[in-house]
């Protein structure tokens, strides 16, 4: 399998990428600083063998989305896989809460990495796996624990841009969307006209919705459902085996679906 993992510097891109190319796949990663890697005694044997794959780019500017899916494709091998996990570290603000920079980065990003897919029936079109949060969507939100919702709504800027991201992938995939339209400084004007103007060309997509992320180790054990209730947290290393060991291997199971994973 050849994956285009967009946002796997660290966290739960990088873990699950690391496990996929210990079980003997391809990943070609995007990255803004590919030098990232320079010191990464796991990932360097791969870079060695070809297995991983580095190449330059801004998620957040389409032409350079464009440039690095052409080299992912270079070989003549198409990509299986797009492994979509962008995030930015949030900053706290006293009138905001936490806030990312830019504000449109997952939902910018996204449009941009599926705007280069292809479309035409000929042609192998990769599954998508993109994650976002638990929260983030009406039906989701009201899944929290009672305690866990005031710290959520300290969320609320990165969140909306979580659910520009979800909007997305939910038009692309012909899903039904019961929340409200995200605010046009997320997705703005002619956004639909950058994917093709006709929903559900996407042929094959899931969301996974993790807990409050923690930097725990990978116990293995969690719950997972859609619009699971009473999801307190979950470790970015048990995201990550969710995602290479049930989400890829019961393709099936979770194909068109919003999962959400905690303990």
């Amino acid at each position: 399998m050849k994956v285009f993992a967009v946002g796997a510097s660290r966290n739960i891109g990088y873990y699950s990428s690391l496990s996929l190319l210990k079980a003997g796949h391809t990943v070609v990663f995007q990255l803004r600083n590919p030098s990232c890697f320079d010191n990464d005694a796991e990932i360097q044997p791969f870079v060695a063998s070809g297995h991983a794959k580095l190449v330059k780019g801004d998620a957040m500017v389409e032409e350079e989305v464009r440039t690095a899916w052409a080299e992912a494709n270079a070989d003549g091998v198409a990509v299986d896989l797009v492994l979509f996990t962008v995030g930015g570290p949030p900053i706290f603000k006293l009138t905001k809460g936490w806030v990312i920079d830019p504000l449109n980065l997952c939902s910018a990003s996204i449009l941009n990495v599926l705007s280069v897919l292809p479309r035409d029936p000929a042609q192998q079109q990769p599954r998508v796996i993109g994650v976002t949060s638990i929260g983030v969507t009406k039906d989701s939100h009201d899944t929290l624990p009672i305690l866990f919702k005031g710290i959520y709504a300290m969320l609320a800027v990165p969140h909306a841009d979580k659910l520009g991201m979800e909007r997305v992938i939910h038009w692309s995939s012909g899903w039904e969307w019961k929340d409200k339209e995200p605010s046009p400084t997320l997705l703005p004007e002619g956004w639909k006209e950058r994917l093709g103007g006709s929903e559900g060309w996407l042929k094959s997509a899931v969301i996974v919705r993790p807990a409050m992320l923690t930097d725990g180790v990978e116990k293995a054990k969690y719950k997972v459902g859609e619009n699971l209730p009473g999801l307190y947290s979950i470790s970015r290393k048990d995201t990550a085996h969710f995602i290479v060991n049930d989400v890829l291997q019961n393709w099936e199971k979770w194909d068109g679906k919003a999962v959400a994973i905690g303990y």
